[in-house]
């Protein structure tokens, strides 16, 4: 039984500290198991234990009580609120009205000898940037006192609070050595900076945006028989639509009339425009591009392919990568130390180096300024919401960032065989009579195979239907499956068994002749399956299934980037060997039961190796949750599907090389991010400790070190993955 969880829109949130104080005020709560909060989104994800008695209104008490805003975020409900940097920018704008006039006059006096501004004047300029749009650091640092965290809004108010006061109290006994210009650049600066950094932000989350504004307002629906347009958001599952030539799908659903070609590109990254006829399926927001069509609607609402995708897009991102968690931890610590540094840095300039007041002050200023911790908590969320949308765009859904972390790390890839190597579009491609009536023994078979869903079984019976036509099939009593086998039941009062030959073998069944004619078959690439009733086989079906074309190259590039790669089949030895052979698979396990799939991916995980299983079938549920990785391909069932931790939307295993590139490239992304932002850090308080760097220096790098990670996030969206 999954967890009950919670999600949660926040705001107020400027740094890593921040989201550290949500984090930890809400995962301090009983009955609270997880929480995962978001910068970038402004969301968090609250999971209570089996037994919790917390509200949804209790964790919005929580987060309320330290100065954030907080709502539950609507169920059901797909929206991104968009980045609002226009009061930043109002705020920058005033601070810089009132920062100019001081620095035009300090520096007309420095280098043209012009008379400074009255002290009274640069005091009320001074005084509007520090109360003014300096105002917004005060609460936040306020806000993080009374909770007993320390923030960025607490060293920028200290930062300035610290010129601004410095200077009162100069100008009060008639010293000349006033800071006001620094304290109000300063607010200017960082300010700056943070409408930059909103703007990079905002662009961050285009590929969600995106997503969310695929689904067509309007859909034409039928009402007493005639087409009436409604909102899509009132279509109900079993409506019946139009969808014309150039319009958007409106809901998950099949054709029932009419054929087209459907652009399913920007859900599933497919280039080519995939054709549609009566049954075939419809994803809800691509695009019709020829005929018209008629279908039934399937899927509504929160239970689209869309809603689903843009569900675990979200997930991810607001999940949390393990190199991410150390930043927090590094962030948490970061804030008081340098307060503690800050003031070392005055005291030693002051009483080491006969150093003035106003001096040392500065230069512990200049500390506290360059050491805020802003870029250390954008450094991987920014990677991750980029690098999350890009790969939902080729079709690659990753449910958390955790396992886009972990998927640059594979270093053996397991392949189920059906319908992942092949297409799982079996056919029957030969039938051997040994013994009895040849349309009576296929009236056997297909009437057993019809009762399973295996997809071998589903093949034959449907080979056995358009042999029969409309015969009558006999009647089948006892029927069970027998895992790994085939199945057995009773017909006519004589036992019948199904199955692999390996099960006859065991049976005693097998003879010379039948040996032969399995072999023959087994040795080019084809499933057998034979019947035998009363203890007598009487036929062989060989089932064969096309290798995806695109496989050849897919092991090839992963074998060449130094991932092992497994073929992982049911089949016997010398089937399994065949495909392997032809796809250049070096390492098979084969005749694997079901039940044993998982113990397969264990072996190698003791082994020591990354494991990541790709997989499509219920039976290999078990091994893609057990996998480092699991992988679902496209046309997955529910079960193998819900189990993967990586889904590949398009029927095509080159977007498995894609998602390990995508994680690679990532995670190189977050490692630039993180040096750049300790880099800053590192470099800057040395600096600003010795006096190189003056506080309005020390502000200006400490903006630019936000806008660096964050644009360079954004070159992540140019990446190639193919």
């Amino acid at each position: 039984m999954s967890q009950k969880s919670n999600e949660f829109d926040i705001t107020g949130m400027h740094c890593a500290a921040c989201v550290g104080r949500v984090e930890k005020v809400v995962s301090r709560m009983d009955g609270v198991a997880d929480v995962k909060v978001n910068l970038l989104t402004r969301k968090g994800s609250v999971t209570y234990t089996d037994d919790s008695k917390v509200t949804p209104d209790d964790v919005i008490k929580a987060i309320t009580g330290i100065g954030f805003g907080a709502t539950l975020a609507e169920e059901g409900v797909q929206k991104l609120e968009k980045v609002n940097y226009k009061p930043q920018l109002y705020r920058m704008i005033i601070a810089a009205v009132m920062a100019i006039p001081m620095m035009v006059s300090m520096m007309g006096s420095h280098f043209f000898g012009w008379p400074m501004l009255p002290a009274w004047v640069e005091l009320v300029l001074a005084t509007v940037a520090q109360f003014g749009p300096g105002l917004v650091f005060y609460k936040g640092a306020w806000s993080a006192i009374k909770s007993g965290s320390l923030t960025m809004d607490v060293l920028v108010a200290l930062g300035t609070t610290v010129a601004y006061l410095f200077s009162i109290y100069n100008m009060s006994v008639g010293s000349h050595d006033l800071y006001f210009e620094t304290s109000a650049w300063l607010i200017t600066f960082i300010l700056l900076g943070k409408v930059f950094e909103e703007v990079a932000k905002g662009r961050t989350s285009e590929a969600l945006e995106k997503l969310m504004g695929l689904t067509p307002s309007i859909s034409h629906v039928q009402r007493d028989g005639q087409w009436v347009d409604v909102p899509t958001a009132e279509v109900q599952v079993g409506d019946i639509l139009q969808v014309r030539a150039g319009e958007k799908v409106p809901v998950d659903g099949v054709v029932i009339e009419g054929q087209s070609a459907v652009n399913e590109s920007l859900l599933t990254g497919e280039s080519l425009p995939v054709e549609k006829t009566v049954d075939s399926k419809v994803i809800g927001a691509t695009v019709n591009e020829t005929g018209v069509f008629t279908m039934r609607a399937e899927k509504i609402g929160s239970d689209t392919m869309l809603s689903q995708i843009i569900k675990v897009v979200e997930a991810a991102q607001t999940s949390k990568a393990s190199i991410q968690r150390v930043a927090d931890v590094v962030a948490a610590y970061f804030v008081p130390t340098v307060i503690a540094l800050a003031v070392l840095t005055s005291l030693v300039w002051y009483f080491g180096f006969d150093a003035t007041w106003g001096v040392a002050l500065m230069h512990g200023t200049a500390v506290l300024v360059i050491a805020c911790p802003c870029a250390l908590g954008l450094a991987t969320p920014t990677s991750i919401m980029v690098g999350s949308g890009l790969g939902a765009e080729h079709g690659i859904l990753i449910k958390s960032a955790e396992f886009l972390e972990r998927a640059g790390k594979l270093d053996a890839i397991v392949l189920d065989k059906t319908g992942t190597i092949t297409k799982g579009t079996l056919m029957v491609s030969k039938t051997v009579n040994f013994a009895g009536d040849a349309k009576e023994n296929t009236g056997i078979m297909t009437a057993i195979e019809g009762l399973t869903t295996h997809p071998i079984a589903k093949a034959m019976a449907a080979y056995g239907t358009n042999e029969l036509g409309n015969g009558v099939l006999p009647n089948v009593t006892g029927f069970k499956e027998v895992p790994g086998h085939g199945l057995e039941a009773v017909v006519d009062n004589q036992m019948v068994q199904l199955g692999h030959s390996r099960w006859m073998q065991s049976l005693g069944y097998m003879n010379e002749t039948i040996e032969k004619a399995v072999l023959a078959e087994e040795e080019r690439g084809a499933s057998v399956s034979l019947l035998a009733v009363g203890g007598e086989i009487r036929a062989l079906w060989a089932v064969e299934d096309e290798v995806r074309p695109e496989v050849p190259e897919v092991i090839k590039t992963l074998q060449d980037r130094g991932i092992e790669v497994w073929m992982l089949t049911g089949d016997n030895r010398r089937t399994a060997q065949y495909i392997a052979d032809k796809v250049g698979i070096k390492h098979v396990m084969a005749e694997v039961l079901p039940q044993d799939k998982s113990g397969k991916i264990d072996e190698l995980r003791k082994a020591g190796k990354v494991v990541g299983m790709v997989g499509d079938g219920i039976n290999d549920a078990p091994a893609l949750t057990l996998a480092d990785i699991g992988f679902a391909i496209g046309n997955g069932t529910d079960i193998a599907v819900e189990a993967a931790d990586i889904v590949l939307v398009r029927n095509d295993l080159n977007t498995l090389v894609q998602s390990v590139t995508l994680s690679r490239k990532t995670m190189t992304n977050i490692r630039q991010n993180l040096f750049w932002a300790l880099i800053f850090n590192s470099l800057g308080i040395p600096l600003a400790a010795i006096g190189m760097l003056t506080p309005i220096v020390a502000g200006t790098a400490m903006a630019f070190s936000s806008v660096t990670v964050v644009t360079n996030a954004l070159r992540l969206k140019r990446a190639k993955l193919n």
